[in-house]
């Protein structure tokens, strides 16, 4: 219906020949894409943002004098709210015993994550901590840009079963001031901030990992793992089944309740909150980021690359695309795949010298 709705706009046909199930119409009557990131909701635009962000991190892997870096994959975790069932993942291994008095193997896996009591379960707690997880990070990266000034890093945020956030992190540093991964990790996870909103204090959980790792070695295999995770943050928050287990909802529904009840900012009043805080578990950080170029540093992209850059490539393809199919008078030619795009917009930043400085 919506197709045939705007079928006879050019515009909206641009949009819709593209791959977007709901484009959105600009106050300056253009139409484009939803943008979405929810695989659910929009396979074409979720895809995008999902190449967008890979060519990015390959970016600041392979696209740079690599040798004269330390590269490290850290993750970072958050605190324990209460006692969860434990539910392997790996069949394959033996399966440790559950605090429930169970011992659970992948066939339950709609109880991972689930609280053991509900009860007693820190919800408010949880989602303070996801509220607050931007103002940690914020502290962890300065913390450690303190230590390491050449410090840049490609960061995912991915939702754990139970609810909350954690940070896969890829760490770039000059081999001349490198620490030890566990160096890295004692710095990061140790780091605490205190939340704008009520003074509380916010740290990391005590589960933290840091692995270093070479470019030219085990960079390709690195990347195929943050890949992986991007493929997370494609998925919504809920579970994407539509029979969703009794547990898994109750939870779901405690969560978001506490989060309704959470005030969002000093001001909040939350039963007249219109923010999207209060309807994603107290998240307010994006998915996905990367360390921006300055006068002084040269950014995680190697080469300028960002999401901006790649848009306005993306719309210069298009637009030469039109001007020569009105001048040819041929018929239209689909989009060229994603990863063709990614891969030219790279070049085309590479051979206009947008080096590191």
């Amino acid at each position: 219906m919506r197709a045939q709705a705007h079928a006879d706009d050019p515009s909206a046909a641009e949009v819709l020949a593209r791959g977007c199930l709901f484009p959105v119409r600009t106050v300056t009557g253009v139409w484009v894409r939803c943008g979405t990131r929810i695989k659910s909701r929009c396979p074409s635009c979720a895809e995008l943002y999902r190449g967008d962000w890979a060519a990015i991190a390959r970016s600041g892997v392979f696209d740079g004098p690599v040798e004269q870096y330390r590269f490290y994959l850290l993750t970072l975790t958050a605190p324990s709210f209460g006692g969860v069932h434990r539910v392997p993942r790996d069949s394959g291994r033996k399966p440790p015993r559950c605090g429930c008095g169970s011992t659970h193997t992948s066939g339950d896996s709609a109880l991972r994550g689930v609280p053991l009591d509900p009860s007693s379960y820190d919800y408010a707690g949880q989602v303070a901590w996801n509220r607050d997880a931007g103002v940690l990070w914020d502290r962890t990266r300065r913390r450690m840009r303190d230590r390491w000034d050449s410090l840049e890093y490609f960061i995912v945020r991915e939702w754990q079963d139970r609810g909350v956030l954690h940070i896969h992190a890829v760490v770039r540093i000059v081999r001349t001031e490198a620490p030890s991964p566990d160096a890295l990790r004692d710095a990061a996870r140790t780091a605490t901030a205190f939340s704008k909103v009520d003074g509380a204090s916010v740290e990391w959980g005590a589960q933290a990992k840091c692995d270093a790792f070479r470019a030219d070695g085990d960079g390709a295999k690195t990347i195929w793992y943050l890949s992986k995770a991007l493929n997370y943050v494609l998925k919504d928050v809920a579970t994407d089944s539509g029979d969703v287990p009794v547990h898994v909802w109750r939870h779901q529904v405690a969560l978001s309740d506490a989060a309704r009840r959470m005030r969002c900012s000093p001001d909040c009043d939350p039963q007249d909150c219109g923010s999207l805080v209060h309807k994603r578990y107290g998240s307010r950080s994006q998915v996905v980021s990367a360390s921006r170029r300055t006068k002084h540093r040269t950014g995680w992209s190697f080469t300028g690359l960002t999401r901006t850059v790649q848009r306005r490539l993306r719309r210069e393809w298009w637009e030469s695309r039109l001007r020569d199919e009105a001048a040819e008078d041929v018929p239209a030619v689909p989009p060229a795949p994603l990863e063709d795009l990614a891969a030219r917009s790279r070049r085309e930043l590479i051979a206009r010298g947008w080096s590191a400085p």
